[in-house]
């Protein structure tokens, strides 16, 4: 009887044994098929700033870049694995795009503080302000690098982050460190030097560092369309801009949209660019406190919407980088036009 009880556990214990060996193996075909099939998003937790409440005295929501990946892992259903995941960049990387004497700069806090324009932050030993602050833009620079090699491959890319339009080969200033676009595009030239490329910049602050890289350049242009009455209103950079396009302080969504949809596209055709760079940013949200523009979220949605469509309909590469937004609500417009675009416009294996 006793050795009948024990065959029965033997046997209840190997098929259970069975059962456990085969889901994992079947988890571990799932998520290897999901690692394999990813789509060209690129994110890393990093990318958020979290500086123990410190970062709460900047209107900028440092963790928007969390609450996007979110949304999309939530609402589209997009598995985490799906995503492209990009490594921290070496800072002797930035010595393309960037002097030494400006990196040597940035081991003083006083400097961080001005840049990322949080006074308090001067009196934080600059070792805490490189961990908590400098390594998230690191990524975050990396990530546009790499979502800008994905565009040229699949034809379109995200980049979760980035877009640090304000920062000079020798300065900093408005919460952009690092020069991340024109170091993307130095990469990419490094491969196809004669490509032209058209960087569309759509925040509401002039692009001002932008324009100081790309004002001798051969083949990059630059299509600024910005608020002329906030920071950091460049008149230097402005001029040298290839396509500057001033918009009025308070502007609304019909005259904003007018004014894409007549100046764009013959930009695009002037160019016929081989890739195009999206800076879109929505600090022109009618409730973000720095933009200083009535853009409505349905207003955000046809402006990505259109500049999208301009790329995809002449089979540009398009990249795409967040850019600026401060308000409390940006992450969600960002979300629901990035839903848009995935769920309506762009090829994805769902």
């Amino acid at each position: 009887m006793l050795s009948r009880v024990r065959l029965v556990i033997a046997a209840v214990l190997l098929a259970c044994s069975s059962l456990f060996f085969v889901q994992q193996l079947q988890d571990k075909q799932k998520k290897e098929l999901a690692t394999e099939n990813k789509i060209p998003i690129v994110f890393h937790e990093k990318y958020d700033v979290a500086f123990w409440g410190i970062e709460n005295l900047h209107p900028m929501d440092t963790k928007k870049f969390g609450k996007v990946f979110n949304y999309l892992v939530k609402n589209l259903g997009i598995e985490p694995q799906r995503f492209y995941k990009p490594e921290k960049l070496q800072e002797h990387e930035l010595l393309k795009v960037h002097s030494q004497q400006y990196l040597e700069y940035l081991r003083s806090s006083h400097a961080i503080a001005e840049i990322a324009e949080v006074s308090l932050l001067q009196f934080i030993p600059n070792f805490l302000l490189r961990w908590k602050l400098l390594t998230p833009m690191l990524y975050a620079t990396s990530g546009t690098i790499l979502a800008t090699q994905l565009a040229m491959e699949h034809g379109w890319a995200l980049n979760l982050a980035g877009g640090f339009h304000h920062a000079k080969y020798d300065q900093g200033g408005g919460f952009c460190f690092y020069a991340d676009i024109p170091l993307a595009l130095h990469k990419i030239h490094e491969k196809n030097p004669d490509l032209d490329i058209l960087v569309i910049d759509l925040d509401a602050h002039q692009g001002n560092g932008l324009a100081s890289f790309f004002k001798d350049s051969e083949n990059i242009y630059l299509f600024d369309m910005y608020n002329t009455k906030i920071y950091p209103q460049d008149i230097k950079e402005a001029r040298e801009t290839d396509f500057n396009v001033p918009v009025p302080f308070g502007i609304h969504d019909e005259e904003y949209l007018s004014t894409l949809k007549r100046e764009l596209p013959k930009t695009i055709e002037s160019v016929k660019p081989g890739l195009i760079v999206y800076n879109a940013g929505t600090d022109i949200f009618i409730q973000d406190p720095l933009g200083g523009m009535n853009i409505t979220e349905q207003g955000i949605l046809k402006r990505d919407e259109f500049v999208f469509m301009q790329a995809l309909e002449r089979k540009i590469p398009i990249v795409m980088l967040l850019s600026g937004g401060y308000g409390e609500k940006n992450a969600e417009v960002i979300s629901r036009s990035l839903e848009n675009l995935l769920n309506n416009h762009l090829n994805w294996d769902k």
